[in-house]
């Protein structure tokens, strides 16, 4: 009997251990339920979907290519740019010595402006300048370092873009990663705006690594997945020669504690403060409201991250950053022995002095209903759907609500306020199409793993008509908007064109001294478009000069004025009335600077129905070809822009030609 016993318990051991090891099937799920195994593909990539087989650097070049684009039909920049293009000019063309004749000694603007970010900018482009005039008898054009300090910021935004798709690769899958790529490309204010000197934009590069290195915290990447995809790709290309064989890696091989991924977590989660946090206290302090909710949300919802690391990075961080901003902007602002904290005058100034309602006021909804809608026409009402439907959106995009709320308290408002948490907004939209998108488009091999449920016809009138048509028409309203946009800026145009016409060999000897008034300094006018300086001509934008006896006293050769009555008497110059005869010191040069009055939807004789009858009867002959700015594949687009007379070119009689 004893033996017999003694079996007994084997065998229960052996059914309990079989039941345990076998895994229950996973539990069919409907594709019309929340979204979570309709974008979370096992694999990260369904291999049956069209969109997501495009490889990722092909939206990043996409999206570079139209910013570039941007670039060159819009180069010059307006007076939200002005400290910061001024301050790259001045750091790229001049020694730290002439400091005294930087630009910001004598115009400071209203509140001071850190000089990090144009620091960086010099860094970073004067290997490209270095090449360029390695030579030494190639010289750049002082418009031409222009061009370079907006193509590198236009690299670093786009960039940054790059890192939260392949974050969104990793944890949602590649179809989410692309459908990011995509919408980035249906925006125009990122598109114009992202090579744009604004702080915004600073703030939005690092909130953009932040973020990336957050949502990939979400399922990082471990040192033996780093070991197994460096083995996999030796397999299939053949072991590198040098530090990526087997020998070295053994070698490189670091000691980890028991769960790599904790470490791979730990360290992303400490990227995601340094670059929020450092971008907070450089250019916008507003950015630690999104960093607080973050962290919050993280530390005592998610328990994502732990309480103490945080206290002790942020500590890091900010005692980091908070020194490195007083030296350098101490310095360039020669504030000694007073610290200047460049980013804590701006919240004094317009938080607790609450002097930015002088720049007016808007209700607090106007985030919500108006300027998000403006900035993110596509994405908005997706990422809404998205955040209604997906758990994991309401997880990265409630930190970005709460610091619209808090934006929303503050009067004066302006769409570049919110401009760091647009990537949010598009991340968010992107699982939405891939959801619009699998659900028009599903099959039998399609469909993900352990889902039932099959497309519908709205469904496949929504991903295969209704998107399709939208994301289209949006990249040509990029297009148009681009060109309409780049007419707005008459004050570049006007220096570019004093240059050309200006000859001083046939004047009486003496060079230019070209004045520009407030008007074209806001409009495009900068240091960079200052073409003859290197020939010696002097240019000046004093201000509060208010009678013509005092332009002329100054001595002033030429002017650019939006007022030219003030100078020339009343006259219709619009009709080219040049006022040579008026008996005042100066004439009209012939011709004037058009600046943009407005813009229209007009379809033409017939209206709509004839416009629509037209476009189809040319797309069905073949007479398709592209010309942008009027034309979208031959057919012309119902938009009229109307320009008015801005800037006048005015000389002196004293100058003779």
């Amino acid at each position: 009997m004893e033996p017999k016993e003694a079996k007994e318990p084997s065998k229960e051991k052996e059914e309990i251990k079989t039941e345990k090891d076998e895994k229950p099937p996973a539990p069919l799920v409907s594709i019309y339920s929340n979204a979570a195994l309709l974008t979370d593909d096992p694999q990260n990539i369904n291999n049956l979907d069209f969109i997501a087989i495009i490889p990722g650097f092909v939206y990043d070049a996409l999206v570079l290519g139209f910013m570039v684009y941007a670039v060159f039909a819009a180069p010059f920049t307006k007076v939200e740019e002005s400290f910061n293009i001024q301050a790259i000019h001045d750091l790229m063309l001049m020694p730290v010595s002439r400091l005294d004749q930087f630009d910001h000694m004598s115009f400071p603007g209203v509140v001071p402006r850190t000089f990090i970010g144009p620091l960086f900018i010099k860094l970073v482009t004067h290997p490209v300048i270095s090449f360029m005039t390695s030579d030494g008898t190639t010289v750049l054009q002082t418009d031409s370092y222009l061009y370079i300090a907006r193509i590198a910021l236009a690299i670093l935004t786009v960039h940054s873009l790059r890192m939260i798709r392949m974050s969104a690769a990793r944890v949602f899958g590649h179809t989410v990663s692309a459908f990011f790529g995509i919408v980035c490309l249906t925006q125009f204010h990122l598109i114009f705006w992202g090579s744009r000197y604004i702080p915004n934009t600073f703030a939005m590069i690092l909130v953009n690594y932040g973020v990336a290195s957050w949502i990939y915290s979400w399922k990082p990447i471990t040192y033996a997945e780093v070991v197994e995809q460096s083995k996999e790709r030796d397999r299939i290309f053949g072991s590198p020669p040098l530090s990526l064989n087997d020998g070295n890696r053994k070698r490189n091989r670091k000691k980890v504690k028991e769960d790599p991924a904790a470490v791979a977590k730990q360290l992303n989660c400490i990227g995601l403060i340094s670059f929020i946090l450092f971008a907070a206290i450089v250019f916008r302090l507003e950015l630690l409201a999104l960093l607080g909710t973050i962290l919050l949300s993280e530390i005592f919802i998610y328990k994502h991250i732990q309480l103490l690391p945080a206290i002790l990075t942020c500590l890091f961080v900010g005692i980091t950053s908070l020194p490195l901003t007083l030296a350098i902007d101490t310095f360039f602002w020669k504030s000694s022995p007073t610290p200047m904290w460049p980013e804590y005058q701006v919240f004094l100034f317009n938080i607790l002095q609450g002097r930015s309602k002088e720049y007016g006021t808007s209700p607090p909804n106007t985030y919500i209903t108006s300027l998000l809608p403006r900035i993110a026409t596509l994405a908005y009402p997706l990422a809404i759907y998205a955040y209604t439907q997906d758990p994991r959106v309401r997880r990265f995009l409630s930190p970005a609500v709460v610091f619209t709320s808090v934006m929303s308290c503050i009067g004066h408002k302006e769409w570049r306020f919110l401009f760091p948490i647009l990537p949010l907004i598009n991340l968010a939209s992107a699982l939405s199409l891939t959801r619009i998108h699998r659900l028009g488009t599903l099959t039998a091999r399609t469909r993900p793993q352990n889902t039932t449920g099959s497309a519908g016809g709205f469904h496949r009138v929504l991903a295969g008509v209704v998107v399709p048509v939208a994301v289209l028409a949006s990249l040509v309203f990029v297009n148009v908007a681009v060109d309409v946009s780049a007419r707005n800026y008459p004050g570049g145009v006007a220096m570019r064109a004093v240059y050309q016409y200006v000859s001083p060999s046939e004047g009486s000897g003496v060079l230019p001294y070209v004045h520009m008034d407030v008007y074209t300094c806001q409009t495009g006018a900068s240091r960079f478009m200052e073409l003859g300086a290197r020939e010696g001509w002097v240019y000046s934008k004093e201000e509060g000069l208010v009678e013509d006896r005092e332009f002329v006293e100054r001595g002033f050769t030429h002017l650019l004025t939006s007022t030219p009555e003030l100078h020339l008497g009343e006259g219709p110059w619009e009709d080219g009335d040049d006022g040579e005869d008026n008996g005042r010191e100066w004439f009209k040069v012939p011709g004037y600077i058009h600046g943009l009055k407005g813009v229209k939807v007009e379809f033409g004789p017939g209206g709509w129905k004839a416009w629509v009858a037209e476009s189809i009867d040319k797309v069905l002959k073949g007479k398709i070809a592209w010309r942008p700015k009027e034309f979208v594949y031959g057919v012309k687009l119902p938009i009229e822009v109307y320009m008015e007379p801005k800037i006048y070119l005015l000389q002196s009689k004293t100058w003779q030609q």
